[in-house]
């Protein structure tokens, strides 16, 4: 059974499965390679649900990702927008269009959506995590890399393109918005904050952020420190409060102290920083006893906490992103 799928139990066996939101046992590459064997379809055309594999090389490595194309872009003219959504630790690009549920709001706005795949599964995400930590893996040039790609074969609009992802995920989100903040809009991390040292942290221009995250996450505490994970993983898992991350970057983005609430319904509230330069925002939506899961999204093992279910924070990032093109 699908992980994602899996609702019942919460022995360490499953914990580890799934670490961190994320995947199976199974060693993620297992994507990439299955596609690169061709095993998964095509990367020229698409299968019948619309998803197409792209392949790159990039920093001397065969990297994939799983691109969905809705019907109501293929072999149309008009630039749509582009968002990639970067998978949980141990993830794979299948199980996180699952948990996200991003495919389907991609035919329903007609945008682009790519799951690209991790070493390892993991992310090399600044201060952590796994395989892609170990070995150093350039996952910045590998997503610069994939964009070019994915522009090269279909009509991507420049002003356009986001990142959203998931624990791991979520950290390389942040990892994106600092470094590759002239190719990418907005960038909208789910239980996952700033895992670089600060200092390091200087986007060339303002970007706009927003970052959901349940206030009972075990895994990348709500209110830092050390993250509770059941099996070892590579990298430093000590780690800044949400408080800090926003702080972080409403100082890069040049924002007031000001904010207004945006949203109050259930056990999510959100509230904005909208008064910084060049028109950006940044925006927090805590999910009160949430914990590491993707609001709204596919179910994870209990052992990571609550789920809400009144708030959707596929629909709200897309809105998001919606609300801040380049």
């Amino acid at each position: 059974m699908d992980p994602i799928e899996r609702t019942k139990g919460s022995s360490l066996m499953v914990a580890a499965a799934v670490l961190a939101g994320c995947g199976s046992p199974e060693p993620l590459g297992t994507a990439a390679e299955r596609a690169v064997a061709g095993e998964q379809g095509s990367a020229r055309g698409p299968s019948p649900a619309g998803d197409i594999w792209i392949h790159v090389a990039s920093g001397g490595r065969d990297r994939a990702a799983l691109l969905h194309v809705p019907s109501s872009l293929q072999n149309k003219k008009k630039r749509a927008p582009l968002v990639l959504d970067f998978h949980h630790f141990n993830g794979t690009p299948e199980r996180e269009a699952a948990l996200s549920g991003l495919s389907a709001l991609a035919d329903e706005r007609r945008l682009l959506v790519a799951y690209p795949a991790g070493i390892g599964g993991t992310w090399n995400a600044g201060l952590c995590c796994g395989q892609a930590w170990n070995e150093g893996v350039d996952d910045v040039a590998f997503t610069r890399d994939l964009i070019d790609a994915i522009s090269a074969e279909h009509s991507v609009d420049p002003s356009r393109i986001f990142v959203t992802g998931m624990s791991n995920g979520a950290l390389m989100a942040h990892r994106l918005g600092c470094e590759l903040a002239d190719r990418i809009a907005a960038i909208a991390p789910i239980a996952g904050v700033l895992h670089v040292p600060p200092e390091t942290c200087e986007p060339v221009r303002p970007i706009s952020v927003l970052h959901v995250h349940g206030t009972k996450d075990s895994v990348i505490p709500y209110g830092g420190g050390p993250g509770q994970v059941p099996v070892p993983v590579p990298g430093i898992l000590e780690f800044i409060s949400v408080a800090q991350s926003l702080a972080i970057w409403r100082h890069r983005d040049g924002c007031s102290d000001v904010s207004h609430r945006t949203y109050a319904h259930g056990d999510t509230t959100c509230r904005a920083w909208s008064i910084c330069a060049d028109e950006v925002e940044v925006e927090h939506c805590a999910v009160e006893g949430g914990g590491h899961t993707w609001p709204g999204g596919g179910d994870l093992p209990p052992v990571f906490g609550e789920k809400s279910e009144t708030f959707h924070a596929s629909e709200r990032l897309l809105d998001f992103f919606e609300e801040h093109p380049m």
